[in-house]
């Protein structure tokens, strides 16, 4: 099942953008690939907040179990000619709301520059995926 979000952000002294967020799934290795910077981290209270839907039982996500989260989710970006984030698709989940915050998570990370695409070209379609882990102590 496909789910479709638009997303608003708001930057400084800049018009209002939206990018379409969808979740999919299949085979994207044909799609270049985008590259992790070091600094790119994922922000802990989402990681958190999605080991919470699955410790509440209101997420079932394959691999995942209460008290322990160790997930890596693929994903895809188009980029415009200008740079800027036409479409995000999310590997899916099976849980929209932990779909969401992974979206949010990822569109976060590609707009500070977390992840880049690699060579010459910068517009159209590339691939990669972010990592969460969280353990209950």
């Amino acid at each position: 099942m496909n789910h479709v979000w638009t997303i608003p952000l708001v930057a400084a002294a800049a018009p209002v953008a939206a990018q379409t967020v969808e979740t999919a799934s299949g085979d994207w290795s044909n799609i270049p690939e985008m590259r992790q910077q070091v600094s790119a981290t994922a922000d802990p209270t989402t990681i958190a907040a999605i080991a919470q839907l699955i410790d509440r039982g209101e997420c079932t996500i394959a691999g995942q179990r209460r008290g322990r989260l160790d997930m890596r989710v693929p994903f895809l970006v188009q980029f415009k000619a200008d740079g800027s984030i036409d479409r995000l698709v999310v590997h899916s989940l099976g849980c929209p709301r932990a779909e969401g915050l992974v979206a949010g998570e990822v569109l976060r990370l590609v707009q500070s520059g977390g992840f880049a695409p690699t060579g010459d070209r910068r517009e159209g379609w590339f691939r990669s995926e972010v990592g969460f882990s969280h353990l209950e102590r």
